[in-house]
């Protein structure tokens, strides 16, 4: 529940929006040389009338190739493509990237998905997902999204995000995933079903003719067809070891003998290709080769940058005319190496010159940062081992990630760096706090929050705010420390002012959620007006949603119906125009409308209301509002003529807070219990059909001490007259006249 605590953990304003390299979603150029494999592209062509169609061989077996070559031909309809990386392991940010993809071949595709804000570990699956679903049912053609490079895909969640998307994909929008492992999907399923198409390695071989025609494009039209034949039993067919092959034979004078030689040798081919390949280079291109080689993308500028030259330009259309780089965008501004060629130079690099490597990363990570690219940024600050700009680029950018709800990219970012350089930065151990709340841990939330009050400020991110107070109240909360987290809340509303007017809300909102549950109604609203006040008037609509939604709870626990859903209606509203949907600090305004949905006979509405706000809660770990909602559930389900399952999801309830360290929770329990009794007692004309409300079942269990309704008043906090007038409400439900007789009614009932 540290969801937000503030909306902005860092110095920026406005909430950001992640930066999309568009040459990840760019289809790739058919490449110079290519050998077309009608064969193949005719299976794909056939294939994606199913819901998967998977590529599945090792590297180089030319699954990319012929990707691009099946998506140029003008009879596939619209084909949006991703190139996968590593940085793509974030539920959040893969599913950034498949919109942004989706929008190459349909421009407003995804809109309502996109605008459904994530919340860092939130499941995508529940919300966000089927919005955009909804929104490709709206495709008017068929579009083929492509998942290419799948392999670097490690992040469970990423892979329930795709099988979702295959369960529940329209009929007009179909997947292609090309990968060297098979991926972790249901393909066994989809298999039985007639869904998947598969081409496997041996697919992807080059026949003879294959071999011949390539070599002939590749080598000239004078090699022998026994040489051909060499080169086709030396590589079993593999397109890239043909490839290199050729690289390397290109030039000789004696063709022919170049390739028994070839053919002949026992060394690995790439050290073959070292040999007679990179040898053969100028040194000024041989210094290009092997200092690019660290990139995964080729552009000019980012090439003068890492080379420290200025003529990138020439460089890779020179290397794309000797068929050394591959281009992977239409207008060749963006290219790479084949990833065995790749490898090939980063061993050189590190054979000739292994001091350069870490400069080179140095150099791309300023290029990067400076582009706006974070995760590339970041990963060759770790690459290069410059732990220092990892740290500074991490304390700077962490929190504008978490408000992208991408959780896993900064898990990943700080499990990179040393403990120690977390543990003397500020902002990082209050980012590690943040990360292991939102990871429910929250004993390592509460060690990095110590750590951060005792870490020095330093760097660029010596000057923000971070909000550690408040964070303390919602650990607590987190922990059921009702006592705890009003006492920490009191605290951080002590702290001077922070200049973020929006941080001032911090601190008011688990304040507020604790004085409600451990029903200081009257206190409670006063801290929840404020918050919502505060929230609104800083922009920080997910904040206002959760004040006004916990007003409507503490309304409707007072009996207090008609405000209760004047509250509810007002934080809907907000929920709805802001894309509020999926985030946690929805869950009570969704389950107090269920409520009031309940009681006015729409128990199916209802169900669904208060069912998505404890899915909500759980997301979040709050327990409070998850225990609520269940009993708010229980009441429905009572009203359904359901009593087993209403007393099933009491037990829930009392599951979910039975171990906390304080009683509240049962005493809330107990209440909506003795309700559900009293209202099936009212089936049988015993009673009033009226339900007691929280509030009324508080005054009864006073009645039964010898406490004056004065003194009930003050423990309370609310007045006297109110408690007048909440005693005569429940004597009359009770069809009694006096205390001790509502004591005895009561007990007679089972309400005590």
């Amino acid at each position: 529940m540290s969801s937000l605590i503030s909306g902005r953990y860092g110095p920026h304003v406005l909430r950001p929006e992640p930066v999309i390299l568009t040459v990840k979603v760019a289809s790739p150029v058919v490449r110079r040389g290519h050998i077309a494999r009608p064969r193949l592209v005719e299976q794909l062509r056939a294939g994606v009338r199913g819901r998967l169609t998977l590529l599945a061989a090792p590297l180089g077996f030319g699954k990319t190739t012929l990707l691009a070559e099946w998506a140029a031909a003008e009879d596939n309809g619209a084909v949006a493509w991703l190139s996968l990386d590593d940085g793509d392991n974030d539920a959040a940010r893969f599913l950034g990237y498949v919109i942004a993809a989706m929008r190459t071949a349909a421009p407003r595709v995804g809109e309502h998905a996109v605008a459904v804000r994530p919340v860092p570990g939130a499941r995508l699956q529940d919300l966000v997902l089927p919005v955009l679903v909804n929104d490709l049912n709206d495709l008017p053609e068929r579009v083929v999204l492509v998942l290419d490079n799948y392999q670097v895909v490690t992040e469970a969640a990423v892979h329930d995000v795709v099988a979702y998307l295959v369960d529940n994909l329209p009929e007009q929008v179909r997947l292609v995933v090309s990968t060297r492992v098979v991926p972790a999907l249901a393909l066994a399923r989809l298999r039985a079903q007639g869904d998947l198409t598969e081409l496997r390695a041996d697919a992807f071989r080059f026949t003879a003719d294959e071999a011949a025609t390539f070599l002939a494009r590749q080598l000239g039209p004078g090699l022998p067809a026994e040489a051909v034949q060499r080169l086709q039993a030396r590589t079993d067919g593999w397109p890239a070891a043909l490839y290199l092959a050729a690289l390397s034979l290109r030039g000789s004078s004696d063709l022919a003998g170049a390739v028994e030689s070839f053919a002949a040798d026992d060394r690995n081919i790439g050290d073959y290709l070292r040999a007679e390949l990179l040898e053969r280079q100028s040194v000024g291109r041989h210094r290009f080769l092997i200092h690019t080689s660290i990139l995964s993308q080729l552009c000019a500028p980012l090439c003068d940058a890492v080379t420290d030259r200025e003529d990138a330009t020439e460089s890779l259309a020179e290397l794309e005319r000797d068929n050394l780089v591959l281009a992977l965008d239409s207008r060749r501004l963006w290219f790479r190496y084949h990833t065995m060629l790749a490898e090939l130079l980063q061993r050189e690099l590190q054979r000739t010159e292994p001091d350069m490597t870490p400069r080179l990363h140095q150099r791309a990570c300023r290029w990067y940062e400076s582009q706006g690219m974070v995760v590339e940024a970041a990963h060759h600050a770790t690459a290069g081992g410059d732990t220092n700009a990892a740290v500074e680029l991490v304390a700077r950018h962490w929190s504008e990630f978490l408000d992208q709800g991408q959780l896993s990219t900064v898990s990943r970012w700080l499990a990179a760096l040393p403990a120690d350089a977390i543990a003397g930065n500020q902002a990082l151990c209050f980012a590690a706090a943040m990360v292991a709340s939102h990871s429910g841990s929250v004993d390592a939330a509460e060690h990095w929050l110590d750590a951060a009050e005792h870490a020095p400020a330093v760097g660029a991110t010596a000057r923000m705010e971070l909000p550690a107070p408040a964070l303390r109240a919602w650990l607590r909360l987190l922990r059921g420390d009702i006592a705890g987290t009003i006492a920490a809340a009191r605290r951080a509303e002590a702290e001077p002012p922070l200049a973020d007017p929006g941080q001032v809300v911090a601190p008011l909102l688990p304040l507020g959620a604790a004085l409600w549950w451990s029903q200081q109604f009257a206190e409670a609203v006063v801290v929840l007006q404020a918050a919502a006040r505060n929230a609104i008037t800083a922009g920080l609509e997910a904040q206002a949603v959760f004040a006004l939604g916990f007003q409507a709870a503490a309304a409707l626990d007072d009996g207090d119906v008609r405000r209760a859903q004047v509250l509810a209606a007002e934080a809907l509203e907000l929920i709805r125009r802001v894309g509020l949907a999926a985030h946690p600090f929805s869950a009570m305004a969704r389950i107090v409308a269920g409520q009031l949905e309940g009681r006015q006979g729409e128990l199916e509405f209802a169900a669904e209301q208060i069912e998505l706000g404890v899915r909500l809660a759980d997301q979040a770990g709050a327990w409070h509002m998850t225990a609520y909602g269940l009993l708010a559930l229980a009441e429905v389900r009572q009203l359904d003529h359901a009593p087993a399952a209403a007393r099933r999801l009491l037990a829930q309830a009392q599951a979910v807070i039975e171990n906390l360290p304080q009683d509240a929770g049962i005493a809330r329990v107990s209440e909506t219990a003795a309700r559900l009794r009293l209202r099936a007692l009212a089936g049988k004309d015993r009673v009033r059909s009226h339900q007691l409300s929280e509030r009324e079942m508080t005054v009864l269990r006073r009645l039964t001490g010898r406490q004056t309704q004065r003194e009930i008043a003050a423990d309370l906090h609310v007045s006297k007259n109110t408690i007048k007038t909440q005693v005569r409400s429940l004597f009359d439900k009770l069809g009694v006249t006096s205390r001790a007789e509502a004591v005895a009614r009561a007990r007679e009932l089972g309400l005590l």
